[in-house]
């Protein structure tokens, strides 16, 4: 059992060794059968899209493969080699790859576009002064004030487009800290919304750049709050838990930090799940679409990920953040366990 096993199994190779099989690893009748039909006929057997529940760990969707080998120490005698492949892994890995590609080319485009309209938006709002100071009218001042408080709200919601210039402050944070923090600034504001935590007390401090993550949640616990806005009985959750060996970005991370916000809203609306973290794109009344893209660019900026999985009463927000990389090559797509 190597080490991606015992992640995925939920054991380790120190409580399995020497064991039965079926009284250490929790796996499905119909993949147990597979493993005594190989090993009865010698023929090597696949097992397709089976689900393996797992400890303390959602369930995970796998294709296992059974492989009859001769054994090393006992002639005529027959062992197995099983090779499990996770399909969830592979398909978060490819759907992040994606996310990642169009989150850039939504950027580049975006900066480009925030750049060309800056400039001739700066002599809109200079004339608009000048021709203010060249009429009595009051009246007309009014325009004149119209125009250029309009000019400056564009400005500033282009600046937030164009995103922060300054470098991070990355210094060691207790996550915790900075959770606390958030729910203290935006939930006591919100006696409607009964508030949650399920706190992992083991995770280790993390280098960051406290203000950032600060804004990065503040953004999606703001989300939450606008979808609770009709709902009875609305409540929010905050989980955090640390996880062992985590692909972010093809690089295998032995350990991360998962910070889950979770409400019990009527969920994303279906037509913009798939562009939920575009720049721009917003189901709620009145808002801006900048506030889940500036936290997917920043979380990105610290090396993480974040995502989403919505079903009504039930929306959760996963941020994924490194603690500790492991050394060495990262691990190849499709390796199994």
């Amino acid at each position: 059992m190597n080490t991606a096993a015992e992640a995925l199994l939920g054991t380790s190779k120190k409580n399995t060794l020497g064991k039965l099989l079926h009284d250490t690893v929790e796996l499905p009748d119909g993949l147990l059968a597979h493993i005594s039909t190989a090993r009865l006929n010698g023929n090597t057997l696949i097992e397709r899209e089976t689900t393996i529940a797992r400890r303390g760990a959602p369930a995970a969707i796998v294709d296992c493969m059974i492989t009859p080998i001769a054994a090393r120490n006992k002639p005529g005698s027959i062992e197995l080699l099983i090779e499990i492949f996770d399909i969830d892994r592979q398909n978060r890995i490819a759907n992040e790859q994606q996310l990642l590609e169009q989150q850039q080319q939504s950027q580049t485009l975006l900066r480009s576009l925030a750049h060309e309209i800056l400039n001739p938006l700066g002599g809109i709002r200079g004339a608009a002064q000048l021709l203010e100071q060249e009429t009595q009218d009051s009246d007309l001042r009014d325009y004149t004030q119209l125009i250029i408080g309009e000019a400056d709200r564009l400005k500033d919601l282009l600046g937030r487009v164009l995103g922060p210039h300054s470098p991070l402050q990355m210094k060691p944070h207790n996550v915790h800290d900075i959770i606390e923090h958030v729910t203290r600034l935006l939930l006591s504001s919100t006696p409607q919304i009964n508030y949650h935590n399920d706190y992992d007390p083991s995770i280790p401090d993390f280098i960051c750049d406290r203000e950032r993550m600060i804004q990065v949640l503040i953004n999606i616990v703001v989300n939450s709050i606008k979808a609770l806005k009709q709902v009875e009985q609305a409540a929010i959750t905050i989980r955090t838990r640390v996880e062992n060996n985590f692909t972010i970005r093809n690089k295998l991370i032995k350990l991360v930090c998962r910070i889950q916000i979770v409400d019990n809203g009527p969920g994303v609306d279906p037509n913009i799940s798939e562009s939920l973290f575009y720049p721009l794109v917003t189901a709620s009344e009145g808002g801006t679409g900048l506030g889940l893209s500036i936290a997917q660019s920043l979380v990105i900026q610290h090396g993480g990920l974040i995502d989403c999985q919505s079903v009504p009463g039930n929306t959760v927000f996963t941020i994924t953040l490194p603690l500790q990389e492991t050394e060495g090559a990262p691990r190849r797509h499709g390796e199994s366990t």
